[in-house]
């Protein structure tokens, strides 16, 4: 019998099943991953706080505008049964996007006031670079949603890969001299390393499918199925732009009372530890899309939500509480001492950000079940509740005052929302409450390296007792979940 690490890999994606999809997009997801992180400690030795803070911004922009373009439309891509009337869906998105697009160029003029409108004149030098950007990702999110539908995540995977790549390059590249290109060096980098996997992700999509894709644009059909499909529009559109806005709403609010270098502060903080655990959530959310319609009418739902569910906080829980106890000292030696205020937020936020996560993928049962008023309702009080606080906060003046009261908040609604989704599912009592125990008690052996290594103020000494800790929790999870046994699914 064969043994060793091949042998354990070779079991792990064994072909087929919700688990063997998942990975295929996580071999992705984390070169993106290690990509980004390697190049971290490299950009914020080239670009300032600042420069850091205008681009997150401008990311943020484009987060807002994304659910507006396609009135979420494509949400209903898995639902038909025919590959010919899911082709008509995107038509019907692609149409919506083309239009929103030609309209945001419209607005250009006008840019530069509303630039001194949100605090940052100095990005009203890049605006013109969001109809494009925001043409190009969703083009890429379109041929990803198609792909997805026909279960073929491998060129999904790739695509992620070569934008990681990609957008480190030309940012790395932006800030050596003699360019030093500043905040447009990380906008640009942003805006290449999408339209490079918009190209691949499109030629992926065409390549098998572009004969059904000439017949989508049929005018009566498209509004047959825009009249179908309404409940998107109606519901997930404004659920979908709430939800974005409670992710991107601190870089607006906090650009005009703290300035930008605040803005970039925070922004490492959030972006260092969401963007790899929404990574995660977004290859688990794009198989559990597709699995969960086919479980919900097998029957099988409630324990293929508990799965994913418990999946979930297996891989946040830990380095959540890892950073919660060492995030000044970590980010101090890996983004050097100019950003460890980023790690003292991290403690503020790391609750509201891990439980973003967890929550995020499991939203797509409300498309599944279509329950999209409820997702309306949860969607607005959980704006309602986030946008207090961050207020409320930011007028004490006090930037950590601020982020307590909002990773408090995000916490607390971001937990009720899992709550009500794995409720509604079917998931039991139990089942929810397990995995936050099962996984807590399992790094406890790290946290407590860590809470020793603490003791000696030395932040090298620190991040070294954070990778061993990050190990040691790696390995009673692979040992006590078994996760390297050969199962099916």
């Amino acid at each position: 019998m064969t043994k060793g690490p091949l042998a354990w890999h070779k079991r792990l994606i064994a072909p087929g099943g919700f688990r063997a999809s998942v990975l295929t997009l996580l071999s992705g997801a984390a070169t993106a991953l290690l990509l980004a992180y390697l190049a971290k400690p490299v950009l914020t030795r080239l670009y300032t706080p600042g420069a850091f803070g205008l681009a997150d911004v401008f990311v943020a922009l484009l987060g807002v505008l994304i659910p507006i373009s396609s009135l979420r439309y494509e949400d209903a891509l898995m639902l038909p049964e025919s590959d010919r009337e899911a082709a008509s869906v995107l038509g019907l998105a692609a149409v919506l996007v083309a239009a929103f697009v030609a309209l945001t160029g419209l607005l250009l003029p006008w840019r530069e006031a509303f630039a001194g409108f949100l605090g940052a004149p100095a990005l009203a030098s890049w605006l013109w670079l969001l109809p494009p950007a925001l043409l190009i990702m969703r083009a890429a999110r379109l041929s990803e949603l198609w792909l997805t539908r026909a279960k073929r995540f491998r060129p999904i995977s790739a695509a992620q890969a070569t934008q990681a790549g990609a957008m480190v390059t030309a940012r790395i590249g932006a800030g050596l001299p003699p360019i030093q290109a500043g905040a447009g060096g990380l906008i640009g980098g942003f805006v290449f390393g999408n339209m490079v996997a918009a190209a691949l992700l499109l030629w992926a999509a065409l390549r098998r499918s572009g004969a059904l894709f000439r017949e989508a644009f049929r005018g009566f059909h498209l509004r047959d199925l825009a009249r179908r499909y309404r409940r998107f529009p109606l519901f997930s559109m404004p659920s979908t732009l709430l939800s974005a806005l409670l992710t991107r709403m601190p870089f607006f609010l906090l650009l005009p009372f703290f300035g930008q270098s605040v803005v970039g502060l925070f922004g490492l903080a959030f972006n260092a530890m969401l963007i790899p655990l929404s990574l995660v959530g977004a290859a688990v959310a794009q198989v559990f899309f597709v699995h969960a319609a086919e479980a919900h009418r097998d029957g099988t739902l409630a324990g293929l939500t508990a799965t994913v569910h418990r999946r979930l906080v297996m891989i946040g829980l830990f380095p959540t509480l890892a950073l919660l106890l060492a995030g000044p000292d970590v980010f101090d030696f890996v983004f050097s001492a100019a950003w460890r205020t980023s790690g003292r937020y991290v403690q503020y936020l790391g609750p509201w950000l891990f439980l973003s996560a967890v929550a995020s993928p499991l939203t797509r049962l409300f498309d599944v079940l279509e329950r999209q008023r409820l997702d309306l309702a949860v969607s607005l009080g959980m704006f309602v509740v986030l946008a207090a606080a961050l207020y409320a906060g930011a007028r004490t003046g006090d930037a950590d005052v601020c982020l307590a009261a909002l990773g408090l908040a995000g916490g607390a609604a971001r937990a009720a929302q899992i709550v009500i989704l794995t409720r509604l599912s079917g998931v039991s009592w139990g089942a929810l409450a397990r995995p936050y125990l099962r996984y807590l008690i399992f790094g406890l052996p790290g946290l407590l390296l860590l809470g020793v290594s603490l003791t000696f103020h030395r932040p090298v000494l620190t991040t070294a007792a954070f990778a061993g800790a990050g190990a040691t929790y790696v390995l009673l999870v692979l040992r006590r979940d078994r996760l390297l046994e050969a199962r099916p699914g």
